[in-house]
């Protein structure tokens, strides 16, 4: 499924508008580009959310109306397949994962889908043949990631699969997975004193475009703060409450 993600540009052209009006402020490219990363965040965070809040709701009838239904439309974009991992580890069962992870969804091994497990959990089955994985019954449990060991350090997490692979065990492990969103840009240069807009150098939000005017509400409200201006966020609150409302409804 494809659908048009939301123009940084325009979201940064709106956010200016407003801010601009009756000289409350001015916000920069460097700041907007930092406001847009946190907005864009707790927006894709926010939908995990939903989804929990609503499976303990009836389901509606009507396809577009169910919130389930759409916000799984919104994570498609999110969802990546990785079936690079696999071989015969000679001293372990555990793999490393794609760093742009952010939850997983489900783990085949060798076609078949795993079951996750806990550490607990995993010491009791293992240790017993009746409950022990088996190639039609494989498990996965995650495990301590590695680290870059360097300033800003880069978890990269790390699974273990079971029956442990072997050479007479190759193994493939396919991954399915949400990812997390790339940080968007409002990419420019500066010509005479001025900061322009490049294409080039930008990063459009890997969001709906459904979410363009959520996204200018956030930012507003979070811009207030950085430019000292209590009225737009106050603004900004009343208009995401407003649209809020009307979704409800």
């Amino acid at each position: 499924m494809y659908y048009q993600e939301v123009g940084i540009d325009k979201v940064y052209q709106k956010v200016l508008a407003l801010t601009n009006k009756e000289q409350r402020g001015y916000i920069t490219p460097q700041e907007f580009n930092l406001l847009a990363d946190k907005a864009q965040n707790e927006i894709f965070e926010n939908y995990f959310h939903d989804i929990k809040t609503a499976q303990m709701k009836p389901k509606t009838q009507t396809d577009y109306s169910d919130i389930i239904e759409s916000v799984e439309e919104r994570l498609t974009q999110f969802i990546k397949v990785n079936e690079s991992l696999g071989g015969t580890p000679s001293s372990s069962s555990t793999f490393g994962m794609q760093t742009d992870i952010y939850k997983i969804i489900s783990i085949e091994y060798n076609g078949k889908k795993a079951e996750q497990l806990n550490n607990s959990e995993i010491t009791y089955t293992q240790s017993n043949p009746l409950t022990a994985a088996t190639l039609d019954r494989p498990v996965w449990v995650r495990t301590q990631p590695t680290t870059s060991g360097q300033a800003g350090t880069l978890y990269s997490p790390r699974i273990a699969v079971y029956p442990i692979p072997s050479t007479t065990n190759p193994v493939v492990i396919k991954t399915t997975y949400y990812c997390k969103p790339t940080t968007p840009k409002w990419g420019y240069v500066v010509v005479k004193g001025r900061a322009l807009y490049n294409s080039g150098a930008t990063t459009n939000f890997m969001l709906h475009v459904a979410e363009e005017e959520n996204l200018v509400s956030r930012i507003l409200q979070s811009s207030g703060v950085v430019i000292q201006k209590p009225d737009i966020q106050q603004a900004a609150a009343v208009d995401k409450q407003t649209t809020v409302q009307e979704q409800n409804n």
